[in-house]
């Protein structure tokens, strides 16, 4: 372009505003609400292709270090600066292009776009020296492309309006930031399985603030930022509404390394999936989701957390998923869902799922309310809790409570806030001390119906409280757990045949071994029937003379020895070799009988103590 012809006056205005440091102002002090551009005359028209050649160097003299400065004027055409090097800073704001800004491979020390309404910006690996400045951008239907960018400072796009009816509104893949990502208060909707906005491998230096975001893709994810690096602080707290379909999830932070994440008070919704899916995320700080709202799954899965995973206040409707999948999850400084409402799951997967879950200090439940109309409303498999599990108290609603193969340090809970009808898998938990919560008295007789709720039958559950009994020095209490321990396989249906009688047996004698005072009792009640018979039956005794003989009745003293003789085994008074059974009549006979029946049962009942005194039942 000869550099004397075919400019505009606003055209020869720029060229030398450029050469002097000043802005061309079209707009004034006031900012430019972008319904209004489209009334703006033809005088504040400016050519892209005058943009250019001012920049490349080929219209004015030297530019002033301030750079190209507009503000409020439209820019007619395609301002297509791809692959080149631009020495001066670049600011248009407040400006309406008419085409697509092409700085992909570009060059330029300042990009500064503030409150222009564009027709998309293609910026694939774009540099920027200093900062990218996209605030109050409004892009009405196209998209914004930064993937592969480098910024040296901040990228800013807090409070822009992008559009796209026909694929991503923000790509940002691989993008590199030395400083801050702002997009407080953005607003961006678009389509497909690629995602309305994506931070997928990007590297941000410092921080991405998120706050109060509102991100809409009705067909695929709103937030796709799988294998984001943050070492700072990712936060999407504070009236962020998200909401995304499909199977990958709502938002995407799959593999993520961040410092810390904060989704508190932010509503996710994904009615065909996971509405937060952050799984083999690594984060160095803590996880914020307290007061979330949200419709599909939260997936930490995998997830290595160095603080905390604090959720108090969450809600979480996972449908026929878990609404919080927490498998594997690894929290060194513990996981706080106090006063959850988690609802969701399937047959086999719970509400709340922390199978193989790793937590470094608390696990809080308190107040919690589960629910899964399907299967298990908590499952702790195979978990380590190195602090307190706090359940007093907690609500399921529907659904059990799994707990097999668990090891807590301590377990606070409350049996008698928990509904009889909430089956209860325990084998494998382990804990110290007795368990339940301090500030409520709980009776042996509430943990034995808290057991009682088992699923199925298993010994562990009972052995280990035994066992906190046993260590606390209440004995009595142990006794009573192991007790109803074999009541409860009595009543499981796995005894048969013999067995099955045997262990009715032991139980109605012994308390199965740890109630001897049973055949004590049986043996002396079998000593006073056996005093009853031969005090009442005198005539059918006789003392014994040296021949052999009967003569007479036997005294009152010597019938009670005979009795002693006859049920209590190794014991010998003498009465029996002085005193005999006449059994020359119906009544001696009988009494005979009733005598070897006696001597049956005072051994039967004697061995019976003494299997019981000695712990032999039950080591059997």
């Amino acid at each position: 372009m000869n550099p004397t012809e075919d400019l505009s006056p606003l055209e020869r205005r720029l060229v030398t505003a450029v050469e002097v440091g000043e802005v061309v102002d079209l707009a004034g002090e006031a900012r430019v609400d972008p319904a209004e551009m489209d009334g703006w005359p033809p005088e504040r028209e400016i050519r892209a292709e005058v943009i250019r050649d001012v920049l490349l160097g080929r219209l004015g003299d030297t530019a002033d270090p301030r750079g190209l400065r507009v503000r409020g004027a439209r820019i007619v055409g395609t301002l297509d600066l791809e692959a080149v090097r631009i020495e001066m800073l670049l600011r248009l704001s407040s400006c309406d292009f008419t085409d697509v800004i092409w700085v992909r491979g570009t060059q330029v020390p300042l990009l500064d776009l503030r409150d222009s309404r564009l027709r998309g910006l293609n910026g694939r690996e774009l540099t920027v020296e200093r900062a990218v400045l996209l605030s109050r951008v409004v892009v009405p239907n196209g998209y914004v492309s930064l993937a592969g960018a480098r910024v040296g400072a901040v990228c800013s796009c807090e409070n822009a309006r992008l559009h796209n009816a026909g694929g991503r509104a923000l790509h940002a893949d691989r993008i590199q930031i030395d400083g801050d990502l702002l997009l407080d208060g953005l607003t961006a909707e678009g389509t497909g399985a690629d995602g309305a906005v994506r931070l997928l491998g990007a590297h941000i230096d410092g921080r991405v603030s998120a706050r109060g975001v509102r991100l809409t893709n009705r067909s695929g994810p709103a937030l796709v930022a799988d294998n984001l690096q943050v070492p700072d602080t990712v936060d999407f707290s504070h009236g962020v509404r998200v909401l995304g379909h499909g199977p990958s999830g709502a938002v995407r932070m799959v593999g993520a390394r961040v410092g810390s994440i904060s989704f508190g008070d932010a509503e996710l919704e994904n009615p065909a999936g996971p509405a937060l899916a952050a799984h083999y995320a690594d984060v160095g700080g803590t996880v914020y989701l307290d007061g979330l709202r949200a419709r599909g799954m939260v997936r930490l899965s995998g997830a290595r957390i160095g603080g905390r995973l604090d959720a108090p206040g969450a809600q979480v409707d996972g449908s026929c998923e878990p609404a919080l999948d927490a498998t594997r999850l690894q929290a060194a400084q513990g996981v706080v869902l106090r006063d959850t409402v988690l609802t969701g799951g399937g047959e086999v997967r719970a509400a709340l799922q922390l199978l193989g879950a790793r937590i470094g200090g608390d696990l809080d439940l308190r107040a919690a309310q589960l629910r899964n109309d399907q299967g298990p409303a908590l499952r702790l498999g195979r978990a380590t809790v190195q602090g307190p599990l706090l359940m007093s108290p907690i609500s399921v609603s529907a659904g059990g409570i799994s707990m097999q193969s668990t090891s807590v340090v301590v377990l606070y809970d409350n049996p008698t806030n928990l509904s009889a009808d909430v089956p209860l898998r325990l084998d494998g938990l382990t804990y110290r001390g007795i368990p339940g919560d301090p500030r409520v008295r709980i009776t042996v007789q509430h943990r034995i119906g808290w057991l009682r709720q088992l699923e199925s039958y298993a010994a562990q559950p009972y052995r280990q409280l035994a066992a906190a009994y046993q260590a606390a020095g209440h004995e009595e209490e142990a006794r009573r757990v192991l007790v109803a321990q074999q009541e409860h396989l009595r009543d499981s249906g796995l005894l048969t045949g013999w067995a099955r009688r045997r262990h009715r047996l032991l139980g109605v004698t012994l308390g199965y071994g740890y109630q001897s005072w049973r055949a004590v009792a049986g043996l002396l009640a079998t000593i006073a029937v056996a005093v009853v018979l031969l005090v009442t039956a005198g005539s059918a005794t006789a003392r014994a003379e040296a021949t052999g003989r009967p003569v007479g009745g036997c005294p009152l003293v010597e019938r009670i020895g005979l009795a002693i003789d006859t049920t209590v085994p190794l014991v010998d008074t003498g009465s029996a070799t002085r005193c005999v059974i006449v059994s020359d009549s119906g009544t001696g006979q009988t009494v005979l009988v009733a005598t070897w029946v006696l001597r049956l049962l005072g051994w039967a009942f004697a061995t019976l103590v003494v299997a019981g005194y000695t712990g032999l039942v039950r080591r059997g």
